[in-house]
């Protein structure tokens, strides 16, 4: 596989895509295709990510973060999915999980959090879609009904990554209005929900095409109690803070996108060299050439 030429701006960066970039090819190429035909989520490569500072690259230093810029952790996002590609898709779902506590939660809730979301021991799963409404996320129906000192959830999240084995679920609910008419989307608030929170069970997982290795399953919270300090952000806050994230998550699929593609015009310039027909390598004829270029292009 050749190496992309990248824009790295120091040699502080230089020396991280060395080590990204061994970390692909040493640990997670390797695996990957076994893990795959297996079905095997890859849970101790996610700890390994979050030993090398992989997990915590854009976020602030005060915050435990590695203080890189966005467009070098996306950077990373490529590299790694261009290797495995589930691990590279868990990469940026987490970084999704992460971000509303990052970015609106309270100094305690940092504190308490975020060590163990950016250092590897805390996985992530992010909790926005409903089988009624994906794309029309303000449409969610899921209910947090203030109780007490806390909150009792109800419905069911759908097309959840990382469903029944991430360590925490960032959730968005309904804690007022309608999923329909005006304002629905200021109804919606935040919530950290740890794994183990009575109530809350994943469904069996989604049979998929490919990308075996990361579960993909409905959440379904049945009157899951939640404290009051769990939630993330002002009440009512939660649709802002969603678009907030999925605007920076959107990047890390795009990026995931780019370095499989990178990694099959890899393969094919590979197989070009190696194959050979009238004594020589294929890729020396023109009609071969063509072929790379429009992938290397397009």
């Amino acid at each position: 596989m050749s190496a992309v030429e990248r824009e790295l701006r120091d040699e502080t960066t230089r020396a991280l895509f060395g080590l990204v970039r061994d970390l692909a090819q040493d640990e997670l190429r390797p695996a990957a295709d076994a893990a795959e035909r297996d079905g095997r989520f890859p849970r101790e490569e996610f700890r390994l990510l979050g030993k090398t500072g992989l997990l915590a690259l854009p976020y602030a230093e005060e915050l435990g973060g590695g203080g890189q810029s966005y467009e070098t952790y996306l950077q990373v996002v490529e590299e790694l999915a261009g290797a495995w590609l589930t691990v590279g898709l868990g990469l940026s779902v987490h970084t999704l999980t992460c971000f509303p506590i990052a970015t609106a939660g309270t100094p305690e809730q940092q504190r308490q959090w975020l060590p163990g979301m950016l250092g590897g021991g805390l996985l992530g799963a992010y909790c926005l879609s409903e089988p009624a409404s994906g794309s029309d996320a303000a449409a969610m129906s899921t209910r947090a009904v203030a109780d007490g000192d806390g909150y009792v959830v109800s419905g069911v999240k759908a097309w959840i990554s990382h469903a029944g084995q991430a360590d925490f679920y960032t959730l968005f609910a309904r804690t007022s209005g309608q999923p329909k008419g005006p304002g629905r989307a200021r109804g919606i608030s935040c919530f950290h929900v740890p794994a183990q929170t009575p109530g809350v069970t994943a469904g069996p997982p989604e049979h998929k095409m490919g990308m075996r290795g990361s579960v993909t399953a409905q959440m379904i919270f049945d009157s899951a109690r939640l404290p009051a300090e769990q939630l993330i952000g002002a009440e009512g806050a939660g649709f802002k803070i969603a678009l907030a994230a999925l605007d920076a998550g959107r990047l890390g699929i795009a990026a995931c996108a780019t370095g499989v593609a990178q990694a099959a015009l890899d393969a094919a310039v590979g197989y070009a060299r190696e194959r050979r027909q009238f004594g020589k390598p294929i890729i020396a004829f023109q009609g071969m050439e063509f072929m790379l270029a429009d992938m290397a292009t397009s």
